[in-house]
């Protein structure tokens, strides 16, 4: 099992997120799903074979990432393991957009070459003509404003599918379209009601992002409640914005908050548990008044439990928790348990594989 990403967004990242014009984007969206796949006009190629045309009977990969991008770093090896597990049925093509330095073709060609083997696919980097002509063509016109994002490209050179190439749906979508069995309207249907679900919780977040913005947090998270009410089936896009405004407010409320969480919206979401979990016992800058280790521990075992003790930094949280909270032999053997997963894995990131080392000394010299 991949390692879950772990970060805590503190209140204003979330905002900001809150702030992208997402739904203005995908309003304005010209290239759709179904639609004849644009060409390929890129700088350099920096690794495999060039792909510059699309040709009929095939079926390609077009994934958009950037040297910056921290979760376009941890999807490179996935995106390797499926250029090995497709080989020689679909052709996969990174391309590199939106870098900012001025010798950005360089940086990429490094950035590339320090990944080795873990990015052993087709890449390229966007050019620089009108903000790329990559990034426009594809990303912009497809309403795409994140990355990492995957293009699926059909036998028939239409669009058949764009999403998060860690998408569990992404594997399902490469047989079914190497089979001929995927249909292509019915992923666009679904594609457009989530698109609109997502440009109406945009609106709706605008009172409550104005607000916190303003530094009204009370105001923010009784809009927030607000919304929730009305439509309790958004708890789970917005349960971590509304834990997030507790901690401004009501630190003992927002704990009591993210354990309702767990137990609920969150239940089978590690990721989100997780994420929690450290934010409470990483407490950066202090920014908790009183950090309630009791419920990170809660949070972490039950995201270790989800993934089946299988995931070194669920079980890092784990053991630093339980480090914070006294327990520092639990700790210790938590974490020789989370190193012991990590040196298993080919791909093991060095700075993860750096810090894990880092917190099992800190822990044994507090013993």
């Amino acid at each position: 099992m991949g390692a879950v990403t772990r970060f805590f967004r503190s209140l204003p990242g979330i905002i900001a997120a809150l702030a992208l014009t997402t739904a203005a984007a995908h309003a304005q969206a010209t290239l759709k799903v179904g639609d004849s796949a644009p060409t390929i006009k890129v700088a350099k190629w920096v690794k495999g074979t060039p792909v510059t045309t699309l040709e009929p009977g095939k079926v390609y990969v077009v994934e958009f990432w950037a040297t910056w991008c921290g979760p376009c770093r941890e999807s490179i090896p996935h995106l390797t393991e499926m250029a090995k597990k497709y080989q020689g049925k679909v052709t996969f093509t990174g391309v590199s957009i939106s870098e900012h330095d001025e010798k950005y073709l360089d940086k990429v060609a490094k950035f590339v070459q320090d990944m080795g083997p873990k990015m052993d696919y087709n890449v390229a980097a966007d050019d620089k003509s009108d903000g790329g002509s990559m990034a426009t063509n594809w990303m912009s016109a497809a309403g795409q404003n994140g990355i990492p994002t995957a293009f699926v490209i059909g036998k028939d050179q239409k669009i058949a599918w764009i999403g998060h190439p860690m998408d569990d749906r992404f594997p399902t979508v490469l047989d079914q379209v190497i089979a001929g069995t995927f249909d292509a309207k019915a992923a666009a249907a679904t594609r457009e009601k989530a698109e609109a679900e997502q440009a109406e919780i945009e609106q709706q977040m605008a009172k409550p992002m104005k607000r916190a913005q303003q530094g009204d947090y009370k105001g923010a998270l009784t809009e927030v409640d607000k919304i929730i009410a009305d439509k309790p089936d958004l708890e789970p896009r917005l349960g971590g914005v509304k834990y997030n405004l507790l901690l401004k407010t009501d630190e003992t409320a927002a704990y009591a908050y993210a354990r309702k969480l767990a137990d609920g919206p969150y239940k089978d979401n590690p990721m989100a548990l997780n994420n929690m979990a450290w934010g409470i016992v990483e407490n950066k800058g202090d920014a908790l008044k009183t950090p309630d280790y009791d419920t990170a521990i809660t949070l972490a075992d039950k995201a270790a439990t989800i993934t089946k003790n299988e995931d070194p930094t669920v079980l890092d949280t784990l053991a630093y928790a339980h480090f914070k909270k006294g327990n520092v032999d639990k700790a210790i053997e938590i974490q020789e348990k989370a190193i012991a997963l990590l040196d298993k894995m080919p791909d093991a990131d060095a700075d993860m594989k750096k810090e894990l080392n880092d917190h099992l000394a800190l822990f044994k010299a507090k013993k």
